[in-house]
């Protein structure tokens, strides 16, 4: 993905940034406005109108679909808020997952720049991960569910930004507790790296009769 190049007037305000009040990014008027604008035209564009994590495709182009997200949260990292490689776009849900949560392989030194390559980062990175090493999507009746293929990335992004809520839509769950969620991830934790699209349903669907016995004409064969 190319990262976007400011330019003219938001090359002009980043110069005035001070490194430290991250707070200014959620300013309702001003220069951000029109700045946070051209990130998410740029990453749109580069992104193919999908989620950065998710990668659910929304024809919207506005921020009532869209977060301009940080991969390394700014309240965290403040230096990193105008980072190009360190803007993506997200969907709400995903964005509101994943949050503030760390992302680091290993504690940054004070002062240090921003990490480049994959090898820094726990999550999937937008900018320097093939997300098709570490994820598959498989799709089932106009529905997906997520599948990781690794117990690192694949995981971590898995969790953070709470790729099971799929998977809950996928099996018409009613009574979403934290056993289902426990033996989801045990799953997740278990489930071998050649895992099929047929195994992950066939245990999807296995829950889901576990669960409610009168779900059992929703399970997927």
């Amino acid at each position: 993905m190319k990262p976007i190049v400011f330019n003219g007037d938001d090359s002009a305000y980043i110069s005035t940034y001070d490194g430290l009040n991250h707070k200014i990014w959620n300013e309702t008027t001003g220069p951000i406005v029109s700045l946070r604008a051209s990130v998410r035209k740029h990453y749109l564009d580069q992104q193919g109108y999908k989620c950065a994590y998710c990668r659910m495709l929304k024809r919207e182009n506005h921020g009532l679909s869209w977060d301009v997200e940080h991969i390394v949260p700014k309240s965290e990292h403040p230096r990193f808020l105008f980072e190009p490689e360190n803007l993506a776009l997200a969907c709400k849900e995903c964005n509101l997952s994943k949050l503030d949560q760390k992302v680091f392989a290993r504690p940054l030194r004070k002062n240090a720049l921003y990490p480049r390559g994959k090898e820094h980062y726990t999550i999937i990175h937008p900018h320097y991960d093939k997300y098709e090493d570490h994820m598959e999507i498989a799709g089932f009746g106009g529905k997906v569910i997520y599948i990781p293929k690794n117990k690192g990335k694949g995981k971590e992004t898995f969790i953070m930004c709470d790729l099971l809520r799929f998977s809950y839509d996928y099996g018409d769950w009613k009574d979403f507790s934290y056993a289902i969620t426990k033996e989801v991830s045990e799953f997740v934790n278990r489930c071998p790296a050649d895992a099929t699209s047929k195994d992950i349903s066939r245990f999807l669907s296995t829950l889901n009769f576990t669960i409610n016995p009168d779900f059992a004409e929703h399970s997927i064969r």
